[in-house]
């Protein structure tokens, strides 16, 4: 059975709080993050400072890999386990930048992100007594919002907030848990939409994606491979971009600063939502290597 939502700004259920990392304002960020183990995390935030960076993890049982550029406007993560296991693989890729837009405020400007990859299962049953907690699961977010609205993490997920209202902000979820053990699945999912913009005003761009992996217990190699996913491209034919970061779909740097836009909180908080069900509470000695 597959299980999917489409979610235009309601807030994903968060399972627990990841602390943020300060309270200082970021007009653009990146933040690829692992989770494995028993809630062992490698966490990968950048503020105002890198606009590309990749995390990996590989015990030779377990392996993942976040890796987020800007420039491309692409995120690409991996997961795969062999074995048995109850513990949640999680990888995620998050970015934002801080946009200003010269040009016609009577045609419309496309903003649109993709998500692809290939579910391969190739799992049996081992006859065991414990539950199954098997859990196989993608979570997509793209939005974009006027700068300067001060708009925080429950502003932009719930309905009937006129504070931080999102020109547009969407989330799709899907699950496969119930689609059997030996199986392979692609997906495609497209977010976004044609919007018009105020000549000289400045807008938020954020896109988010995760995959979510919880084996079970059941003998074999799964994996979930979205290294070509999370492309994102904005189109304006009679019209022009600069970028906080100088780098974000290879914009030129803005040449003055944005003013308000959201705390490094309100990133963190969007892990959170996306699913993240543990904050490390210890880590094992394994191979972590940054590109």
């Amino acid at each position: 059975m597959i299980r999917h939502t489409r979610i235009t700004a309601m807030a994903l259920a968060a399972t627990v709080t990841l602390a943020s990392a300060t309270t200082a304002e970021a007009a653009f960020f990146i933040r690829p993050v692992l989770q494995y183990g028993q809630g062992e995390m490698v966490d990968g935030l950048s503020l105002n400072n890198l606009t590309a960076k990749t995390h990996s993890f590989n015990d030779g049982y377990t392996s993942l890999s976040a890796s987020v550029n800007m420039g491309a406007g692409e995120i690409k993560t991996y997961v795969s386990s062999n074995g048995p296991q109850s513990n949640y693989l999680i990888a995620t890729g998050i970015y934002g930048d801080t946009l200003r837009y010269w040009g016609s405020e009577t045609e419309s400007v496309s903003f649109y992100t993709n998500f692809d990859g290939l579910i391969s299962s190739f799992q049996y049953d081992l006859g065991s007594e414990y539950y199954d907690s098997r859990y196989i699961g993608i979570q997509a977010h793209f939005a974009v919002y006027e700068a300067g609205t001060g708009a925080t993490w429950g502003d932009w997920t719930t309905h009937g907030s006129q504070k931080g209202t999102a020109l547009y902000n969407e989330s799709y979820t899907e699950t496969w848990g119930d689609y059997g053990l030996d199986f392979q699945q692609d997906f495609n999912v497209l977010l976004g939409n044609d919007l018009f913009l105020t000549n000289g005003a400045y807008y938020e761009v954020y896109v988010a994606f995760n995959l979510l992996l919880n084996p079970g217990i059941y003998g074999g190699f799964i994996e979930m491979n979205s290294m070509n996913t999370a492309r994102l491209s904005i189109s304006a034919p009679n019209g022009s971009f600069t970028s906080e970061s100088g780098d974000f779909l290879g914009f030129d740097k803005t040449p003055t600063q944005s003013g308000a836009v959201p705390e490094p909180a309100t990133w963190a908080m969007l892990i959170a939502g996306f699913g993240l069900v543990g904050a490390a509470a210890r880590r094992r000695r394994s191979a972590v290597v940054e590109a």
